[in-house]
């Protein structure tokens, strides 16, 4: 990539970092936000959704003011609501501290996010314009509950930072895998530890994908590069232990029983489910991944490189996600964010290892159609994001009349 391509790029992140901030600045605290503005009281309901709105103790409910009142008021959580500590934990401390400083650091956490994605995708950290606007089109347009999952406080917390930490433990095992050194320092194994916490108690559904990638990647450094170190063992035994403290919190069996009382998973639920959410996230998902069959419509037979091989288990564990969620008491569009972070990483490498300059030859397309077509679509893709823009506006200024 020559300086002008690479300055491009850089630039292109930015606009989209931009459009990020100004989308995330613009929507206010809402819903569960106000919940997790005060320290949660299980003893009288704890979440907002399910109090008794003429119960005394709400006039004393009291807000979130230190870390000692985060402790609190996970520690109370954890036993009568859910176990995604570090999220929530993450929820609380931005609703104390103010919604500017989420509005930064959610960007940050977007561009961390997408670079993260690039370091799967490529040993050499090549950015790519075709890429970002891959990357774009697939958060933004075809997935679902983008507002939901990127931008609304609770929903980013949960979904946008947990697929960061989630990645981010990942790229140690496949940078282990691209190169023919794995070092095993002190540092390394107790660092694995700790990203191994993050990343496993984070969601459900992402951190047992993660979990599943893992033993994937342990596998193939075992054939490939031989005997396994020691960082990645403890690292995978770190994740597991987290998501185990996260599925198993005693939380989440008080609130199954407040939402399903009784519950039975039926061919009922498993029918729903796949004639509902599933067949959407996977329709996407292989919307997605339509940069990874063109490359291997176009490539020779032959035995599967290092990249190559990522590049399907990334796409299988994301496809493994909404297949799991069928035997989910519940399952909602959300998880495309679980699903979509994976599917991501093997769509942006095919992307990266397809050759353009031969793939338009072969096409015999001219390039003055090409040049239209590229500036037909930013042109439509500005359009849409001033669009939503807009709306958000609209939104904003609606909310705060309200207020």
């Amino acid at each position: 990539m020559n300086n002008r391509t690479h300055s491009r790029t850089c630039t292109l992140l930015l606009i989209l970092a931009g459009f990020f901030f100004v989308r995330t600045a613009l929507l206010p605290l809402s819903y569960d936000d106000y919940s997790y503005a005060f320290i949660w009281d299980g003893e009288h309901g704890g979440n907002l959704a399910a109090m008794n709105v003429d119960s005394p103790e709400i006039a004393t409910r009291q807000r979130v003011e230190s870390f000692s009142d985060i402790f609190q008021s996970l520690k109370s959580h954890y036993f009568t609501w859910g176990g995604r500590i570090f999220a929530h934990g993450l929820i609380q401390f931005f609703v104390w501290l103010g919604k500017p400083a989420f509005d930064v650091a959610n960007t940050l956490i977007f561009i961390f996010f997408v670079l993260t994605i690039f370091k799967l995708s490529n040993r050499q950290f090549k950015l790519s314009q075709a890429a970002l606007v891959w990357i774009f089109l697939s958060l933004f347009i075809f997935g679902a509950y983008s507002i939901n999952t990127m931008f609304w406080l609770t929903g980013s917390c949960n979904y946008l930072w947990m697929a960061f930490f989630q990645l981010f433990f990942l790229t140690p095992y496949v940078e282990a895998l691209r190169s023919s050194e794995a070092g095993n320092s002190i540092l390394t194994f107790l660092l694995m530890i700790l990203l191994g916490l993050a990343a496993g108690w984070s969601n459900e559904a992402g951190a047992l994908a993660t979990i599943f990638l893992t033993l994937m990647l342990l596998a193939t450094y075992k054939i490939r590069r031989g005997k396994v170190p020691s960082w990645m063992v403890a690292g995978l035994a770190s994740l597991i232990i987290g998501c185990a403290f996260m599925i198993f919190a005693p939380g989440n069996f008080v609130r199954l029983e407040l939402a399903h009382p009784n519950f039975h998973y039926t061919l009922e639920i498993f029918l729903a489910n796949l004639t509902g959410s599933f067949l959407h996230i996977v329709l996407v998902d292989l919307i997605i991944l339509l940069p990874v069959l063109i490359y291997f419509l176009r490539r020779d037979f032959g035995r599967l490189n290092i990249a190559e091989i990522l590049m399907l288990e990334f796409a299988a564990v994301g496809l493994l996600v909404p297949t799991m969620m069928l035997f989910s008491p519940e399952f909602n569009l959300r998880s495309t964010m679980p699903s979509m972070t994976f599917i991501l990483v093997a769509a942006t490498s095919a992307i990266l290892k397809l050759d353009w300059q031969r793939f338009n030859p072969t096409l015999n397309l001219p390039k003055r159609f090409l040049r239209g077509v590229s500036t037909t679509l930013a042109t439509v893709l500005t359009t849409y994001c001033l669009t939503l823009i807009y709306v958000d506006i609209s939104i904003f200024n609606a909310t705060r009349r309200q207020i």
